[in-house]
């Protein structure tokens, strides 16, 4: 059994652990309302990717990324992994991934997964990343009504605390959060602060995207 999947295994087995690890995450973020909303997740993504990057984006599909990051981060190494092979990937399986990045790329995907293999895909990734090296995780907002349920291949829904908590939980720092809001400008308008009192009374949030940005420490 490899180290990554150890660690997650022992998490999984905690619920003390992972409650601990939540509450943390809690005092940064006490509800959704508290996460800052950004315009799209290509907009973090850009922010946490320096010059020279070696990026692997898990989850790839046609692997459209490679292009946009090519056109905005000046010598980056771009590495994919996807489980589909009709499609053209480097890696079919993580575990033929045999380097270290400085970036890990996992855009709506673990909401695809069961919770325990979620887990251990974290931990592996955790494991994949250079000291400093960060992740960007997107999933569908719990806090919309629709969003997650619009697709009937997701299977484990993350909430924002249990996301953040889960991370934590496998070693992982918690740079930020943020909310996905891309909508024409007279609708951002109407949302954001014309009808942000009744959607937070309703509990209802109007995003429909969670992005986490975190980090792997160590040196």
């Amino acid at each position: 059994m490899s180290q990554a999947v150890e660690c997650a295994r022992q998490v999984i087995a905690s619920w003390s652990r992972l409650y601990a690890s939540r509450n943390e995450l809690l005092k940064r973020y006490r509800s959704v309302w508290d996460i800052p909303i950004r315009d799209n997740a290509k907009e973090v993504l850009l922010e946490s990717l320096r010059p020279g990057a070696r990026v692997l984006e898990i989850g790839s599909g046609d692997r459209h990324l490679e292009p946009f990051l090519a056109d905005h981060i000046p010598g980056f190494a771009y590495k994919s992994m996807d489980v589909d092979r009709e499609t053209r990937q480097d890696f079919y399986s993580l575990d033929d991934v045999k380097e270290s990045f400085d970036a890990v790329l996992l855009l709506e995907v673990i909401e695809h997964l069961p919770f325990a293999e979620g887990m251990r895909l974290l931990a592996q990734i955790h494991d994949l990343l250079s000291p400093g090296g960060v992740l960007l995780l997107t999933t569908p907002n719990l806090a919309h009504p629709t969003h997650f349920y619009r697709d009937p291949t997701h299977l484990t829904p993350w909430s924002h605390e249990s996301l953040g908590g889960a991370l934590i939980s496998l070693g992982f720092y918690v740079n930020a959060l943020y909310r996905i809001y891309d909508a024409p400008a007279l609708e951002k308008l109407l949302h954001k602060y014309l009808a942000l009192p009744l959607h937070r009374f309703l509990n209802v949030d109007f995003t429909h995207t969670l992005v986490a940005v975190a980090s792997r420490g160590g040196s």
